[in-house]
């Protein structure tokens, strides 16, 4: 049985339809996000504790700029259902691409400086979610957990 068609399908629906909700991010000037500390306190602000502070959650961070395209790899627990966390600050949208071994499960763009949620259905292999900002320079940060189905 395969899910990618499936899976393809509704993860593209969902990135492209992701709308801005949720709090504000901290302010690049204010932080001096160009140091690792800076990132790495900005990226912990970005997500709820009680969320996404859970054990098997699975999170990265970085900057934003030409060259520095980035993101996340991991290997879900199981197969399921997982809620997608993503921020921005600084750029004007990042681009979001969901990739296992035998290709795209989804991608989308999401407008930058508040906290963006989606539900993916992910198989329990290896996934990557790659993370690609325009000329613009800043910082992203995105968590997955495990979720019900939407």
């Amino acid at each position: 049985m395969t899910l990618r068609p499936a899976i393809g399908a509704l993860a593209t629906a969902l990135l492209l339809a992701v709308a801005a909700c949720g709090p504000a991010g901290v302010s690049l000037e204010a932080e001096g996000a160009t140091t690792q500390p800076a990132l790495t306190e900005w990226a912990n602000q970005q997500f709820n504790e009680e969320r996404w502070g859970e054990p098997g959650v699975h999170q990265g961070a970085g900057g934003i700029g030409p060259g520095s395209d980035g993101g996340l790899e991991f290997t879900p627990g199981k197969a399921g259902w997982y809620a997608i966390g993503m921020a921005c600050e600084g750029a004007e949208s990042i681009a979001v691409t969901v990739t296992v071994a035998d290709g795209d499960l989804g991608t989308g763009n999401t407008s930058c400086g508040s906290e963006v949620r989606t539900t993916m259905e992910l198989p329990a292999s290896k996934v990557t979610i790659a993370v690609e900002g325009a000329e613009d320079s800043g910082m992203w940060a995105l968590a997955v957990t495990p979720a019900d189905a939407p």
